[in-house]
């Protein structure tokens, strides 16, 4: 096992065990995406968890399923299209307590996005690091969120011409969550 990695799992056992609150959340989130300078949309769910710690400090954790629409990537690129795109996040900030059932959350996320590019039966799909920040304001079990994202991209098609490019996000969010 990598070092990094053993340091990883061992931050979050440590945060895990030291948390004294938990937020499990479902949103959606609208989104202006950019692939390669051409701009596009971008509608996504994303379901996580935040451990809240001492402090208000927060570590957790964020899959996002998305699909996505880039006309102008499809102009430019000869009909390639962009399909959907997945990632996995590890939110890292502090929440900023308002009120007794509201709260403000202001982090920056790390974690790795995958993104699947295709004309007819020619697909391919190019992937990266993703970093990124946010904020969420919390209400009661309503969570409304503006993050911004951006990645480095690589991949190949059909082993041939390569893709390294940038991927940008600015999104919207709108979700429910749960209090433990």
């Amino acid at each position: 096992m990598k070092w990094g990695t053993a340091l990883l799992f061992s931050a979050l056992t440590s945060v895990a065990t030291q948390a004294y609150e938990q937020d499990f959340y479902i949103a959606g989130s609208l989104a202006a995406h950019e692939l390669a300078d051409k701009t596009g949309q971008k509608v996504a769910v994303h379901i996580g968890a935040k451990n809240i710690a001492d402090n208000n400090f927060f570590l957790g954790g964020e899959l996002e399923f998305a699909l996505l629409k880039n006309d102008n990537f499809q102009d430019t690129y000869d009909g390639y299209k962009e399909d959907y795109s997945y990632s996995a996040n590890i939110p890292v900030g502090k929440r900023f307590p308002i009120s007794s059932g509201s709260s403000v959350d202001v982090y920056g996320l790390a974690g790795y996005s995958s993104l699947r590019i295709y004309k007819g039966s020619d697909d391919m799909t190019a992937d990266g690091f993703r970093w990124g920040a946010g904020v969420d304001g919390n209400f009661s079990d309503l969570m409304i969120g503006l993050r911004y994202t951006q990645g480095k991209l690589n991949g190949s098609r059909d082993g041939a011409s390569e893709f390294d490019d940038t991927e940008k996000n600015l999104s919207l969010m709108l979700g429910y969550r749960i209090q433990l």
